[in-house]
Formats: structure tokens, C-alpha cells, sequence
């Protein structure tokens, strides 16, 4: 006799922390994932109305554990993108380096040549006149201008002038071979940034390709989950999918209130932990450390409550393969905000007017800060590419360094850390728990902004868009594993 769905055993995912990432380990049956009931289950439950809603229950909680083992599948691979990001920064500073000191030896040459040419015209002019005991063999002998500056340097009598010009051409000479061992060095570490920046490249993308067939191996079971949910209740796939969307991001608000509600604070050092409490009074500067002027805390989001049956979301359990026609909310603003009124032109007054207090936090642009979620909404469907920054290729940081270079806001360059630690020296850094739509959010493996690994723009209400992973592309979905998040946010469009 087949057991009813309410006598199944029910077992758990186990996901195994790994060096620097997260891989999903599918142990014995006593450590299986649960497995979702049969379809002849399904259709039992639906012709007894005591076993549907046990039967329904079962599936949802099936379909956590699978989307909560695509996601933790995903980490190691987002991780490996980080490291090839951050070497190809390191690469492109290299290269810009290793092109300045080429300009400057340049410019340097030029100049060693010219003082040079004055040394030769000297030796002619002062062996036609006889002066010293210098003499146009010397012109002649000389292999370089090297050479030559050395042997005017032998000379026993220089007039004062000959010798302030020799010094010059012997300055500018060791300026162009200071500049020649700087760029020899420069070349060396081009070219190692260069090996590393390929090796961590391969890295990814092997990772990549493991992590891709367990993701799609975990959506492929969702699929079928909502398939019967939908059967089980008399309803459409599309409809259980969006309800099943608007469910994880209530979720993640939730969540992430109890994290600002729990009373403990982080200062984003490498003590930190990403499942620590919530915001607090000093925002982290660049490092994650703290700095003295921090932002107060505000009142954390109210959390919603689990809509009934959403009318729309955007689906998480497939790959987007196609541009939205149009974004859901939030709406961009109509106009932005308008300028401050100039200062009034200065007058003798007995005494200025104390300054105003600092506000707790920088406040929003918000048509810069929708213009950059539109930007990054109009890519939804684009795949995912390592180090890809447009116009159809991206990764994480690529995405939210175009959205909001399309508002004209530098983010600080192209990976993670980097942005993070842009705008926590400019003092754009806000608590989670204050975050409004358009902030960036960050991911991280230790709390820290040393273990950031992706980061994404906020879109409201549990919401993000995001460049995911090469399995997936861009699309925008509720916020996945907030334990990992960041205490701070950042906002590229507050006020300076």
C-alpha cells in the first residue's frame, strides 16, 4: 500500500560550507532533500480536501528547499567572479600605469635630448674660444649623450654657466633612466596581473559550469513543483509562480526587519558576521571600518504581510530570455529633485548664521535613482558574462557600475569591494535597515566587505535587479539569502 503524503518522512538539505564558497551536498537518504509528492499523489490530495491542504503545504515547502539550493549553489561561482573581477582591475591599473610612465618617458626624452643638444653646442662653442680644455673630438668620440655628458664631466674647468648646463643634461639623463627601470617594473607586473587575471578567469568559468547544472538541475524540479501546485489548486503555473515571487519577497523583508529588530550591530570589520543585527549609528568607512561621522539610525521598513494572490512578479524559476516591455513599480519620479537655491552673494554681517545639522543619511535622487533601475530593468534578458559591462553582456558589478554611470555617478570601478569602498569614502553609505529603492546591496561570505562577492540594485519591496549568474542572466526577483547582505547600503544618488 502506497503511503499517504501525510505519513511521508520529511528529510532536509544539507549545504556544506567549502573554503571560499557554498556547494550543495546531496547526502544519504537520511540527509536527502525532501522529495515532492508524486503526481498520483497530487491527484489523490486533490479529490480529498483533508490531504490538500497537507499536500500543498508539503509542496511549498519543497520548493523552499530547492530555491534555497539553487541559491547557495550560485555562491561559489558569484565568488570566483569577484576574485576574476578584481584581477582585472588590478590588470587595467597595471596597464594605465605602465601607459603613464610610457608618456612621461616620453615627454622625459625629449627634454634629455634638449639639454644634450645644449651640452654638444657648448663643447663647439667653447673650442672655438679656446675655453677649458674642451675640444670637438669629444662630439666625436662619444657613442651616446650619455657618454658625452660623462666625458664634459671629466673637464677640470667649467665656467659657471657650462657647469649649470651640464647638470641639467645630467638631471634630465637620470629622469629618463629612473623612468626606464619604473617601466621595466611596470612591465613585469602587467604581465603578471595579466597570467592572474587569465587564471582567474578559467576559475570561473569552470565553476561556472559546475554550478550551472546543479541551478538549473534545482529550477528544473521547481518547475514541476508549481506545475502541481497549479493542478493542485485549480489554478495556472503563471499564477503559482507569481503568487510563489511575491511570497519570497515578503520573505526577505521580513528577514531583514527581524535583522534590524535583533539588537546587535556591526561595524562591517572583519569580526563582523552577516547574520548579525542591524544598522548602527556609525556608517563603515572605506575597509569596512568605521568612521567618525556616522549616519543615526532610522525606522526600519514595515514588514508586508504575504499577499493572497499577487497579480504580477517576475518569475524565478526559469532563465528570462526576452526584455520586459515595460518595468513594474516603482515608477520613475517625473522630474528631478530641483537644484538648491544659490547662496545669497556675501555682505558684512555682524556675525554668519551657525551651519545646520547634518542629516542621519544622504538624501536620494529619486529620478537618478529610478533613471538607474530603469536603465538596469531595460536589461533584463541580457546574459550573464564575466566582466561583461554592456551593451548585452554583463556581470554584477558591471550592471550597477552602467545603470548608474547612465545617471552620470561614478561607482568606483568594476567589482565589489571597489564600489562598496568608493562610496564609503565619499560617505554614501546608508543601514540596511534606511535602504529605499535604488540603493546598491552587497553580498558577502564573512560580514565583511573583504568577503563581498555581488552586489545588486534595490527595486522596493523585497525586490532587486541584478545580473545573477551565467544560468540566468538578469532579471530582477525577490532578494535571495539576506543573511548574507551587508549591514550598509549604498546610495550612489544622495546628496554630497
Amino acid at each position: 500500500m502506497k503511503p499517504s503524503p501525510r505519513h511521508r518522512t520529511a528529510c532536509t538539505a544539507v549545504v556544506a560550507v567549502l573554503g571560499i564558497g557554498l556547494s550543495v551536498v546531496l547526502a544519504g537518504p537520511a540527509q536527502a532533500a525532501p522529495s515532492a509528492p508524486s503526481w498520483d499523489d497530487v491527484r489523490e490530495a486533490k479529490a480529498d480536501t483533508a490531504q490538500a491542504q497537507q499536500t500543498a503545504d508539503e509542496l511549498s515547502a519543497r520548493l523552499q528547499t530547492l530555491q534555497d539550493a539553487a541559491d547557495s549553489a550560485q555562491v561559489a561561482e558569484l565568488q570566483a567572479g569577484q576574485d576574476y573581477a578584481m584581477a582585472a582591475s588590478e590588470q587595467q591599473d597595471a596597464k594605465d600605469t605602465l601607459d603613464d610612465l610610457t608618456a612621461q618617458a616620453k615627454r622625459a626624452g625629449a627634454r634629455a635630448d634638449e639639454s644634450a643638444a645644449q651640452v654638444a653646442g657648448l663643447v663647439v662653442e667653447l673650442s672655438r674660444t679656446g675655453g677649458g680644455d674642451l675640444s670637438t673630438s669629444m662630439l666625436v668620440d662619444a657613442s651616446d649623450a650619455k657618454d658625452l655628458l660623462y666625458r664634459v664631466g671629466t673637464v677640470s674647468h667649467l665656467s659657471e654657466r657650462s657647469a649649470r648646463v651640464l647638470a641639467q643634461a645630467q638631471a634630465d639623463q637620470n629622469t629618463v633612466e629612473s623612468i626606464a627601470a619604473q617601466q621595466q617594473a611596470a612591465t613585469t607586473a602587467l604581465a603578471e596581473a595579466t597570467r592572474k587575471s587569465e587564471r582567474a578567469l578559467d576559475e570561473a568559468n569552470a565553476l561556472a559550469a559546475a554550478a550551472s547544472g546543479r541551478v538549473e538541475q534545482q529550477q528544473a524540479k521547481q518547475s514541476e513543483v508549481l506545475e502541481q501546485l497549479a493542478f493542485l489548486k485549480g489554478t495556472s503555473v503563471a499564477t503559482e509562480t507569481a503568487y510563489w515571487d511575491a511570497q519570497q519577497a515578503a520573505r526577505a523583508e521580513q528577514q531583514l526587519a527581524a535583522r534590524a529588530g535583533g539588537g546587535s550591530t556591526s561595524n562591517g570589520n572583519s569580526n563582523g558576521n552577516a547574520d548579525g543585527g542591524g544598522a548602527t549609528t556609525t556608517a563603515p568607512s572605506a575597509g569596512g571600518q568605521p568612521s567618525g561621522g556616522g549616519t543615526s539610525t532610522g525606522t526600519d521598513p514595515s514588514s508586508p504581510s504575504v499577499p493572497s494572490r499577487p497579480a504580477t512578479s517576475t518569475p524565478t524559476t526559469s532563465t528570462p530570455t526576452s526584455k520586459p516591455s515595460s518595468p513594474s513599480a516603482p515608477a520613475p519620479a517625473p522630474a528631478p529633485a530641483p537644484a538648491p537655491a544659490p547662496a545669497p552673494k556675501p555682505a558684512p554681517a555682524p556675525k554668519p548664521a551657525p551651519a545646520p545639522a547634518p542629516a542621519p543619511a544622504p538624501a536620494p535622487s529619486a529620478s537618478k535613482a529610478a533613471g538607474a533601475i530603469a536603465y538596469a530593468r531595460a536589461q533584463i534578458g541580457d546574459a550573464y558574462v564575466f566582466g561583461g559591462a554592456g551593451p548585452n553582456q554583463w556581470d554584477c558589478s558591471g550592471l550597477v557600475m552602467m545603470a548608474y554611470n547612465s545617471q552620470g555617478i561614478a561607482t568606483g570601478g568594476h567589482n565589489v569591494v571597489w564600489q562598496y569602498n568608493h562610496f564609503a569614502s565619499i560617505g554614501r553609505l546608508v543601514p540596511l535597515s534606511q535602504r529605499q529603492a535604488g540603493d546598491i546591496l552587497f553580498y558577502s561570505t564573512n560580514g565583511s566587505v573583504s568577503g563581498a562577492y555581488h552586489d545588486s540594485i534595490y527595486t522596493g519591496g523585497g525586490m532587486m535587479v541584478e545580473a545573477a549568474n551565467p544560468t540566468r542572466g538578469v532579471l530582477e526577483r525577490a532578494i535571495w539569502t539576506p543573511s548574507q547582505l551587508l549591514p550598509y547600503v549604498a546610495r550612489p544618488s544622495g546628496s554630497m
